[in-house]
């Protein structure tokens, strides 16, 4: 059994040492597509991110979100192995001046496969994420911003734990991860730039746990890509 949504290249800069390198919730990068029209597809490349949406009518939108993660040490001693999918539907629409607003609200399965010791000790678990994601920002052809307060919930199954001593399960709360879900606020900044159907993105953010219990969880929200737009609107733009 394996665990969580945890994200993108994160992972690395928080692998200093064996022990923040134990996460089982990092935030994958958020899907914010900012439609202007029916029929409108966008489809984003990003760090572990692949992410895809279109708008199937002139207020409805529909998404889909794929991300994976490998990490090994340098030394080959531990690994943190995570993937995920997840689908959502929702609403948007915007004003004459292109200001536009949204709210996505989806689901997702995800696992986490962590060994290190040379494979003799290991945590293995399934995680299911609900969210919920409003969003605001202004659209022209070469500019977007946008700003979404994402709540995620994780509810995660009993791990498959092994070889960790008791100290270990209880510092990297092992034995509690799948007693209650788990909910963050995720508050994002999302910038792109580029030329109508093709423009670079960036997202910064943070994670609260907004949980009583704790987590070995990434604080930090963030991705660059690419996004790639389809869409009518923008071809007589200059």
């Amino acid at each position: 059994m394996r665990t969580a949504t945890y994200g993108a290249s994160l992972l690395v800069l928080s692998c200093a040492l064996f022990s923040s390198c134990r996460t089982v919730y990092a935030p994958n990068a958020l899907n914010v597509p900012l439609f202007q029209e029916k029929g409108e597809l966008k489809a984003t490349l990003a760090t572990n991110n692949v992410q895809v949406a279109t708008a199937v009518t002139e207020h409805i939108g529909i998404m889909a979100n794929g991300y994976l993660n490998r990490y090994t040490s340098d030394d080959k001693t531990f690994k943190n192995n995570g993937k995920g999918a997840e689908i959502g539907v929702g609403y948007f629409g915007h004003t004459e001046k292109r200001i536009t607003y949204e709210a996505y609200a989806g689901a997702g399965f995800y696992n986490l496969n962590m060994k290190e010791a040379n494979a003799t000790k290991s945590f293995d678990a399934d995680a299911t994420k609900y969210f919920l994601q409003p969003a605001i920002g202004w659209v022209n052809p070469y500019f977007e911003v946008a700003v979404s307060p994402r709540l995620s919930v994780i509810k995660y199954s009993t791990p498959d734990v092994t070889g960790y001593s008791d100290k270990e399960r209880i510092d990297n709360f092992f034995d509690i991860v799948d007693q209650k879900p788990y909910a963050f606020l995720e508050p994002t900044l999302i910038v792109r730039g580029g030329y109508k159907f093709i423009k670079l993105q960036g997202q910064f953010g943070y994670s609260y746990n907004l949980s009583k219990n704790n987590i070995n969880a990434e604080t930090g929200v963030g991705s660059i890509g690419l996004i790639f737009n389809i869409a009518d609107w923008y071809k007589n733009k200059n």
